[in-house]
């Protein structure tokens, strides 16, 4: 099985690296017709962009030094990880500016519905007009956020400490990712706290495409980790399953101008069906493997390098690559972790203004699991809210962007 898996693993790496490279080149392309905000932006990160194009040129160039090479993608990953880091909790601290500026109150303006109660039907209907509970609960998460926030500290902190009770029992690293996104969301997190000038000068939109760019490149860069891990025995079996690969990679306008974009996309049409059957067939693979891993008290290095591949290969792009002993999370974790929270919010909401705190709650309350045990619980909150909140404009924000929830 391991060496199945592996094998598995390098064409299936080599394969989704060809592919998801390819295409970066062709939105790049796409962007500069446009003229996009996002060139520029990308072109900020070409340190990161030159510095993976050379790995991947050596990924096709030679199988000696892989090893080495997949060491180095790792450290781009890592700075990858960082910059992404820093720049959501840009987004995130954006975030709040823009639900505060939509809320300012105009004093002239009518309330769309007759009275509180006949809006707080419109949005229960849409939460529940759908029969998919995830979908419902997603609904929830959104109503939750946009809902004017008219409640006691008290209340808030007993919302949030019931919520993450949930965590008890599960992983130390669930627990602690959640307060990573809490803080974040709700602009506390790192360098997130940055003045109102540094603000007007940002796009949202360009941060958000740098964002997506640079998790495209982090996600290249986990391709060729896997590659490094593999043996040289697999290599060797393998290469000539992935040689073709080397045209697509050379139709990428960055590496080869004068290559034929119509070979490109015959290539891309035959891929899409061997990388349906390899991801079958590692879906197979995967499930042995994991059964192996619960089974064994402590799993071999051949199993701990198969996860640590299996985790480069998932949808988490900066998924943990370490097997630590992490341990679940009791009673006393989450208390901790409540208690260091509460902390930085009550400072928090002791320093800004009466709009930031409430955007901040906001925030905290929609990111958290959601925390209504019924859906009449779920209907007292939309009407509590709404019957609490004055500001007619918040209001009719408020219901209007919840109807127009798409999912």
């Amino acid at each position: 099985m391991n060496n199945q898996l592996e094998k598995c693993y390098f064409e299936l790496a080599f394969t989704e690296l060809a592919m998801d490279y390819y295409s970066l080149c062709e939105r790049d392309k796409e962007l500069q017709e446009k003229k996009s905000e996002a060139v520029k932006s990308n072109a900020d990160n070409d340190s990161f962009r030159s510095r993976l194009e050379e790995l991947i040129g050596k990924c096709f160039k030679s199988y000696d030094g892989l090893e080495e090479t997949g060491k180095k993608a790792e450290d781009l990953r890592d700075e990858l990880k960082t910059e992404v880091e820093t720049l959501v909790r840009r987004i995130d601290r954006l975030e709040l500016e823009h639900y505060i500026d939509i809320r300012k109150e105009n004093p002239d303006e009518k309330f769309d519905y007759s009275d509180d109660d006949e809006a707080a039907k419109a949005v229960l209907r849409s939460i529940f007009g759908v029969n998919d509970n995830a979908l419902i609960n997603e609904r929830i998460k959104m109503a939750v956020y946009e809902l004017p926030v008219r409640m006691t500290k008290v209340r808030f902190f007993d919302i949030v400490k019931n919520a993450l009770k949930l965590y008890i029992g599960l992983g130390k690293d669930v627990l602690s990712r959640m307060i990573y996104m809490l803080e974040s969301a709700s602009g506390l997190a790192g360098d997130a706290e940055f003045g109102d000038a540094d603000l007007s000068q940002i796009d949202s939109e360009a941060l958000q495409e740098k964002y997506d760019y640079l998790n495209d490149l982090a996600g290249i860069c986990n391709y060729i980790c896997v590659i490094g891990r593999c043996s040289d025995e697999v290599r060797a079996e393998e290469r000539e399953k992935v040689e073709s690969l080397l045209k697509l990679i050379k139709a990428s306008s960055s590496l080869d101008e004068g290559s034929d974009a119509g070979e490109a996309e015959k290539i891309l049409t035959e891929l899409e069906g061997r990388l349906e059957e390899l991801s079958e067939k590692r879906l197979t693979l995967e499930a042995k493997l994991e059964g192996y891993l619960e089974s064994e008290g402590k799993p071999d290095e051949e199993a701990v390098k198969l996860e640590s591949m299996r985790r480069l290969m998932s949808t988490s792009v900066y998924a943990e690559l370490e097997m630590a002993e992490i341990g679940n999370a009791d009673e006393t974790d989450v208390e901790s972790e409540f208690k260091k929270l509460s902390e930085k919010l009550d400072i928090a909401f002791k320093n800004g203004n009466r709009a930031l705190n409430r955007a901040r709650q906001a925030a905290v309350l929609s990111t958290l699991p959601v925390f209504f045990n019924s859906r009449t619980e779920v209907m007292d909150y939309v009407r509590e809210s709404l019957s609490a909140c004055s500001n007619i404009h918040e209001k009719n924000t408020a219901v209007s962007k919840i109807l127009k929830m798409e999912f």
